[in-house]
């Protein structure tokens, strides 16, 4: 199927993680990134309309090409997007209307907002750098809170460290430095990637209920997790069988917070999203050895139901870290992702495209 790129640009455009917010909540505006060369760190945020007029140049940044910059929209007017302060990632939430970084904060950042609240991680080496937030004064995840600026401590490195053990796993040195820190729709629970002895290939998939306090432990975890619904997680299920991880067992899954498998959404994947109605599902075939093309999927069939085909380029993909990593629009009838050109005389370029898939999900 056919794509649109959202920019004309002369370098290369660039979209953020898969399932991020790449359109503004009423649809009305889309936020991407720009970078001249992608062997070099200096990017651009831009925003423009549906439409893709109005571009408009908001932010420069310092990044490289995994997620770039990781930029979402969290309100109609805030943004968030991944920056580095002499060294350390940091994130910025900036009013796109006005220019106002309202917060910049030392930290990993998340994947985005939900509910309004935005939550990050901080482990050893970003302690004490956030003179204006007294309040991050530990190593753990914490949530800010985009309306009132209020900053939480949601669970300290000595509450991940326990919840691992509880489980009956050996955490290392990187345990407490989490990634992937999620929090589902109703921001009640905080999912977050885990380095645990026992699971070198995949990690562990870890949760703390806010409220109740009570943890979960998935070893060996599907990948790209995103959650589904409140109590559920989607992720991409593979196998590894000694030698490599296997493209051609791999499929989109529901999961329980236990880590049960409760139903197949779709097929062959790596980097993956689904639509808000849930009703369909995107993965990447971002393997070695492969050109990364994004598959469409009806829930609960392997087959896809649309291929969009990228050219297969081994640099770009693995030696730059450009990955497709689709993301769906708020109606569901846009899929958004990143689709690497051929390279011509050892000039790599990539570029942020949509498909118009409304004539598909309308059945």
């Amino acid at each position: 199927m056919e794509t649109t790129k959202i920019s004309d640009y002369s370098g290369s455009t660039l979209l953020g993680m898969n399932g991020g917010m790449v359109e503004s909540p009423d649809g009305q505006h889309i936020i991407y990134a720009r970078k001249a060369d992608l062997t070099k760190p200096e990017t651009e945020i831009w925003i423009c309309d549906h439409n893709l007029s109005n571009h408009k140049k908001v932010f420069d940044v310092l990044c490289g090409n995994h997620n770039g910059p990781s930029a979402t929209f969290i309100t109609d007017s805030l943004i968030v997007f991944r920056d580095n302060d002499n060294g350390l990632a940091c994130f910025r939430i900036m009013d796109a209307d006005t220019g106002e970084i309202r917060h910049k904060i030392i930290a990993k950042e998340s994947h985005c907002a939900q509910n309004g609240k935005y939550p990050f991680s901080i482990s050893s080496e970003y302690l004490g750098k956030n003179p204006d937030y007294p309040e991050i004064n530990s190593c753990g995840i914490y949530i800010l809170d985009v309306k009132t600026g209020k900053i939480t401590l949601a669970a300290t490195d000595s509450d991940i460290i326990e919840m691992v053990r509880s489980h009956g796993l050996t955490p290392n040195e990187y345990t407490a430095s989490v990634s992937h820190v999620q929090l589902n729709p109703s921001a009640t629970s905080v999912m977050m990637r885990l380095g645990v002895e026992e699971c070198p290939v995949f990690g562990a998939l870890g949760c703390i209920d806010l409220n109740t306090r009570k943890t979960y432990v998935i070893p060996d975890k599907p990948v790209h997790q995103l959650w589904f619904d409140d109590n559920t997680y989607m992720a991409t299920r593979q196998f590894n069988q000694g030698k490599h991880i296997e493209m051609e067992t791999s499929y989109i899954a529901r999961f329980s917070k236990e880590g049960e498998e409760l139903e197949i959404l779709g097929g062959i994947s790596n980097h993956m999203d689904a639509s808000s109605d849930r009703r369909f599902f995107a993965g990447d075939r971002c393997y070695p050895h492969y050109a990364p093309n994004v598959y469409l999927y009806k829930r609960g069939n392997k087959n896809p139901i649309a291929v969009f085909e990228i050219p297969h380029d081994e640099h770009t993909t693995w030696k730059l870290q450009v990955h497709p990593n689709p993301s769906f629009s708020r109606d569901g009838k846009r899929l958004y992702f990143n689709r690497q050109l051929k390279s011509e005389n050892g000039q790599y370029k990539t570029e942020a495209v949509f498909a118009d898939i409304s004539s598909i999900v309308k059945n």
